[in-house]
């Protein structure tokens, strides 16, 4: 049991960061002046080389991390069974025959569909600890996530120790807090759903 909650404590504490780091990685595949200083490259087409209007390097990266976190959701919600967040089905940069990567969208949306698979994933971390058919795919999703804060090193953000409240609605000691780019966002009970938003400094 206790080797269960240390596995379930490892594999949450990676994939939750996930979230962060490829919101991090799109805010900078898209800063203008970064993506100006980037060198020119040759584009398909084409013999010429040319600037492109944001950062090759971590776009493709961010592509990777979330076609990675999506390949892993699916497999996950096959072994499982029932339903599974709607980014796992539609919402990504499909190629001919699997996920490439993350859809058009702003660094805060790939925070938040990351974050609704992410969230799920959690939600089925026992079954994923028990799932022996999953095989490497646990520590496969690990090693991209490590790779890619290694290699796109940010700030984390500033989190402090909470243990669960009772909630007002239900009475169980289930309120957590729910965290966003800029920190501490609110609240929520996983038992009833209630959510509260933090109050303004």
């Amino acid at each position: 049991m206790r080797a269960e909650q240390e596995w379930a404590g490892w594999f949450t504490s990676h994939i939750t960061s996930a979230p962060f780091q490829l919101q991090h990685m799109r805010d900078l595949a898209e800063t203008t002046v970064a993506a100006q200083d980037t060198s020119a490259v040759i584009v398909s087409g084409s013999n010429e080389k040319t600037r492109l209007p944001y950062r090759v390097d971590p776009a493709d990266d961010a592509d990777l991390l979330y076609a990675t976190l999506i390949l892993f959701g699916r497999e996950v919600a096959e072994k499982i069974g029932g339903a599974s967040p709607r980014p796992l089905r539609e919402r990504m940069w499909r190629g001919r025959d699997e996920p490439q990567g993350l859809p058009l969208c702003t660094p805060h949306e790939a925070f938040a569909l990351a974050t609704e698979i992410v969230r799920w994933l959690t939600a089925c971390t026992h079954q994923i600890a028990h799932d022996s058919t999953l095989n490497s795919a646990p520590d496969d999703l690990i090693d991209v996530i490590r790779q890619m804060r290694g290699r796109y090193p940010r700030a984390e953000p500033k989190f402090q120790t909470y243990r669960p409240r009772p909630c007002t609605t239900c009475g169980e000691r289930t309120v957590l807090p729910e965290w966003g780019r800029d920190g501490l966002t609110g609240a929520r009970c996983d038992s009833c759903g209630q959510t509260w938003e933090a109050r303004a400094p």
